[in-house]
């Protein structure tokens, strides 16, 4: 019986021993796959944003891509040219390099009033007002969340075939004033059974004429376990993959199949309930926004803005006062995320793993997704570890600079955390 009790102490010290071992990182031989900026950086802004007020922290991001107006703003106000003064001005204060962020312009379809400017010629007189402006658009986003106009705002008559007609009429009336102009839409709410399904409408009778397919990822509504919210994110790979077959597909795109058509989605967070922080603006929300990010650039996307750029309830990078949070710490962090993205695994399933090679420099992401610190072993063959920088919700709540970690051979990555790791190569 001794023997046995002795034998059994050392198989659970053991045990204990293989769970704590380190983590490790392999590093793929996959070919490298150029990162889009556009996707990178890129967020919805609008008017509303005291930009001048936070602009030290929100150039610190980069942005990339700006969507505007942002949200349903575009649905209630008039496109004018007035409305793209603030634009211009936070558009320079935001730029960070040779070139300022990339634009996405919203029309205006549902009217909602008497005298509401939805019409072909309120777009094509948009889109000369942006040219008067000196405004380069990239895309022009034939309105916003379509599908919800018959539940939300209780006008049944907006089908899919009046939203597709509706787009065929303004993307003519648009490239008229500017024969280069590019389109997106439908950018549907989300990707539940009914949004998909408007998507899928769309498609099939305009399929030929949008030059970026887009829809809105909001998988909760902010009362899920942070365990659940954050394994939501796989939405995002199983949406690109499929609306990708769809565009794809002589059955489901007859007119555009053969296009080849990119994909965007123009609203991203990890909670559609704007006045309910949880999974906003606590770390959950930015672990799940980086890596949402991060999973969109690899699967394929070509444009994704997050939700919001700044102060609109729960969502954006800092709050109405200008106080940081979680998420402006994670698009810091993937700022630096450049060049070509390359095959990364771990051997601890709770540590999320990216890595991207620009130059003679690795950039290696880490998301520890449990509630409690992992160590992981740095050495990657070939490379040498250079940096390294991670943060937390108290890194936050302190308003404290990213933490340093060590260059040693292992590190201590804390619970609920986004470390970004340099290697140089050897």
């Amino acid at each position: 019986m001794l023997l046995n009790a002795r034998l059994s102490a050392l198989l659970a010290l053991s045990l204990g021993l293989a769970a704590a071992a380190p983590a490790t990182l392999v590093l793929g031989s996959g070919t490298p796959m150029p990162l889009p900026p556009s996707v990178i950086g890129g967020f919805n802004y609008g008017n509303w944003m005291p930009v001048v007020e936070a602009k030290k922290d929100l150039r610190s991001v980069a942005p990339t891509l700006l969507r505007f107006p942002g949200g349903n703003v575009g649905d209630e106000n008039d496109l004018t040219a007035a409305s793209l003064v603030p634009l211009k001005s936070n558009l320079e204060l935001l730029t960070t390099g040779p070139t300022p962020p990339a634009l996405m312009v919203q029309t205006r379809v549902f009217g909602g009033k008497p005298g509401a400017k939805n019409q072909p010629q309120d777009a094509a007189q948009a889109a000369k007002d942006a040219q008067a402006a000196n405004l380069k658009v990239a895309y022009w986003e034939i309105g916003n969340e379509p599908d919800l106009y018959s539940v939300n705002r209780g006008d049944v008559t907006w089908t899919p075939q009046r939203y597709c007609a509706t787009f065929r009429a303004q993307r003519q009336a648009i490239l008229q004033v500017d024969p280069s102009a590019k389109f997106a839409g439908p950018a549907v709410s989300n990707t539940g059974d009914k949004a998909a399904s408007f998507l899928e409408q769309f498609v099939k009778g305009c399929g030929d004429i949008v030059d970026l397919l887009t829809w809105h990822e909001y998988p909760t509504d902010g009362l899920s376990s942070d365990a659940d919210a954050l394994a939501s994110v796989s939405v995002i790979d199983r949406d690109v993959k499929r609306f990708r077959a769809l565009m794809d597909s002589q059955s489901g795109n007859p007119l555009g199949y053969t296009r080849r058509t990119p994909l965007g989605v123009t609203e991203y967070s990890l909670s559609y309930v704007s006045g309910r922080p949880r999974h906003l603006s606590d770390q959950v929300g930015a672990l799940w926004a980086a890596e949402a990010t991060l999973r969109l650039a690899e699967n394929g996307a070509s444009v994704a803005a997050y939700f919001a750029l700044q102060a609109t309830g729960g969502h954006g990078l800092v709050d109405l006062a200008g106080i940081p949070r979680p998420t402006l710490y994670a698009f810091q962090q993937l700022h630096a995320f450049t060049g070509s993205g390359l095959p990364i695994s771990s051997d601890n399933p709770a540590l999320w793993t990216h890595a991207a090679q620009d130059g003679p420099l690795l950039t290696v992401l880490v998301t520890n997704t449990a509630a409690e610190a992992h160590s992981l072993t740095a050495a990657l063959p070939g490379y040498q570890l250079v940096g390294g920088k991670t943060f937390t919700q108290k890194t936050v709540d302190d308003e404290n600079e990213m933490i340093r970690l060590p260059l040693s051979a292992t590190l201590d990555l804390p619970a609920l955390s986004l470390t970004r790791l340099v290697y140089k190569k050897q």
